[in-house]
């Protein structure tokens, strides 16, 4: 018994040292959009006539099922809150393949524009991505949902 009051505060010196947590890279990613390299994330256009400006925009990637596939899809996303209102812009690009122009063809590449629980998808117009870095992906756009006209669109959006 006498040993075990001896064995016990032993372990307990070993093993405290080895809960101390271990300290990360000076260089390492924040959580911040951009890795603070890119303030402007956001997307602005002109629906019908109005101004349209992003309180949030993102972009990411999504990687197809197959283990030998290189494919990926782009989805970007961006949503405007007004009065009690929410309207959101966003675009699907399968098969992306870096910066060119994107014919919004659905259901292929798709742009859909919602106001609210109304969703108008895009029939015709299209997507530029201009720039596509570790951190930001940029471009412009325009198209036709529905009745609403969506003009002189241009995003930064992060992308993680």
């Amino acid at each position: 018994m006498k040993r075990l009051f001896l064995i016990i505060p032993i372990s307990l010196c070993l093993a405290i040292p080895a809960c101390k947590k271990a300290s990360g890279p000076v260089n390492g990613k924040s959580v911040q959009p951009n890795n603070n390299l890119d303030s402007m994330v956001s997307m602005t256009a002109t629906v019908n006539g109005q101004a349209w400006h992003s309180d949030t925009a993102y972009g990411y990637y999504v990687q197809y099922s197959g283990n030998d596939s290189n494919l990926r899809s782009l989805l970007i996303t961006a949503t405007q809150k007004i009065n009690d209102t929410l309207t959101t812009i966003t675009f699907n690009i399968p098969n992306y393949t870096g910066p060119t122009a994107y014919t919004i063809d659905p259901p292929v590449n798709t742009a859909t524009y919602y106001v609210g629980n109304f969703r108008n998808f895009g029939a015709s117009g299209s997507v530029v991505i201009t720039s596509d870095t570790a951190y930001a992906l940029k471009g412009r756009f325009t198209f036709i949902a529905g009745t609403d006209t969506i003009t002189s669109g241009v995003f930064n959006v992060a992308l993680p």
